[in-house]
């Protein structure tokens, strides 16, 4: 039986095309030996639409402010560009890759955050797998949109792309859980790469300051993809995409054997 990896795509390659077309060849090589559900964000697509629009857009505490003409845009830009996008890519690689929200079977279900300021941005309260499982036995790739489904109403809800892929990870217990971002993985306060930290190591960091911002949503999200069931959590920069196949055999290997000295990409997390 395959081993399965959730990978949450973004960062510096879904920006460089040269990027972009190794990971998706990548992508069909590790399919040989795993099996494979793809997540996406698409902050800047987003942005330009709103712009578009003439829709005004704010954050607060890191999340976008998405009022119900916002929410539209939202779905447009993730679900009928980046999603598309994203498939085609794949599918020029020669992968069976299948566009999916997390509206598609009720696979997300989400509620609004506690926030009315915020409008319909989602927290993740339940994921139903069932579809994730079916696809994957027939070796199709499911590629989603971070779009939730709210339970009670039907409304589509705009959910962070690292919590909806990581929230994805823990209900089906990947073997690995992989955030592709902007950076090398979590750095030091002298800005030198951690290849390996446990929970503990996590908690201690957040405390003096080292995971500050940006960096802490991520985390979070594979420290959740950890405790619901994933072996292992992986944040590495997207400028080495081209490496992924690589890299999930390297991570298999350090967990066989209990040894991360030879991480040479990003930051593993184990509990």
């Amino acid at each position: 039986m395959k081993a399965l990896t959730v990978i949450k795509y973004g960062g510096h390659a879904m920006s460089d095309e040269t990027l972009n077309r190794a990971f998706a060849e990548n992508i069909r090589t590790a399919q040989k030996n795993w099996n494979i559900i793809i997540g996406h964000g698409g902050g800047p697509q987003i942005n330009a639409l709103l712009e578009k629009l003439a829709i005004e857009s704010s954050f607060k505490n890191g999340l976008r402010k998405t009022g119900a003409e916002a929410m539209k845009a939202v779905e447009m830009a993730l679900c009928g560009d980046v999603n598309t996008w994203l498939v085609s890519l794949l599918g020029k690689a020669g992968c069976l890759a299948v566009g999916l929200t997390g509206k598609d079977a009720r696979t997300i279900l989400a509620k609004k955050n506690s926030d009315p300021e915020l409008g319909f941005v989602g927290e993740v309260t339940a994921v139903n797998p069932e579809l994730c499982h079916v696809l994957l036995e027939k070796q199709y790739i499911p590629v989603f949109a971070p779009v939730g489904y709210e339970e009670n109403t039907g409304h589509s809800l705009n959910i962070n792309a690292d919590t909806a892929t990581g929230a994805l990870a823990g209900a089906l217990k990947a073997d690995i859980f992989i955030l592709v971002t902007d950076v090398k993985g979590v750095l030091n306060k002298e800005k030198e790469l951690l290849p390996h930290l446990d929970f503990a190591k996590i908690k201690a960091l957040k405390e003096d300051g080292t995971i500050y911002g940006g960096m802490i949503p991520k985390v979070e999200s594979c420290e959740h993809a950890v405790n619901m069931g994933c072996k292992a959590a992986l944040i590495f920069d997207g400028a080495n995409a081209a490496n992924l196949s690589a890299i999930l055999d390297e991570v298999r290997a350090a967990l066989d054997s209990n040894d991360f000295s030879a991480l040479r990409y990003g930051t593993l997390i184990t509990r």
